[in-house]
């Protein structure tokens, strides 16, 4: 065994290799740990179904939950349209402004057609319309239910291509 002490000039270049590779993982998990985290397209769509706001610690879930409920009462509500309207534009900019706080420049992408917040409405709205169709048409085959839901699926790309940071794909609609 050898008794002398690792001092800087007895260091082996393998031990200072891995305790360099573990500091910089360690700095790493610090830097995910404050990065946001944007839901994906499967956790918004199960918020927008949930009967209460999800408990996730997550409020762009809530957020989610909550436009899909004013969506819902404005279907049941048309004469409340103006008031329910002004709640969603008010949850939108809740959630433009809470990713706007925390989003990196690299996070904080913007589509050419709104906001975070307003994508999040466009999915709500058609969620809880094809929803609507496919329990109240005659038959689930019917043409309006599957270009409801072809439409919310073409919203869900679109959100995973925000998120993700990819370039969107422009499709006809």
């Amino acid at each position: 065994m050898n008794s002398q002490s690792p001092g800087p000039g007895n260091r082996r270049p393998a031990i200072a290799a891995k305790s360099a590779a573990a500091s910089k993982v360690a700095r790493n998990s610090r830097d995910r740990a404050t990065a946001l985290r944007l839901p994906d397209q499967r956790e918004l769509v199960a918020a927008f179904t949930a009967a209460e706001h999800p408990q996730t610690g997550q409020p762009l879930l809530a957020w989610a939950n909550t436009l899909a409920h004013l969506h819902r009462r404005r279907h049941g509500d048309p004469l409340s349209t103006a008031g329910i309207d002004c709640r969603r534009a008010e949850v939108v900019e809740l959630i433009d402004r809470w990713v706007g706080d925390r989003a990196t420049a690299a996070r904080a992408r913007r589509p050419r057609a709104g906001s975070l917040g307003t994508t999040i409405d466009r999915m709500a709205a058609a969620h809880v319309h094809a929803n609507h169709l496919l329990h109240h048409c005659e038959r689930v085959s019917d043409d309006r239910v599957h270009a409801a839901w072809y439409r919310l699926a073409l919203l869900a790309d679109e959100w995973t291509d925000l998120v993700t940071g990819a370039e969107p794909v422009h499709r006809r609609t």
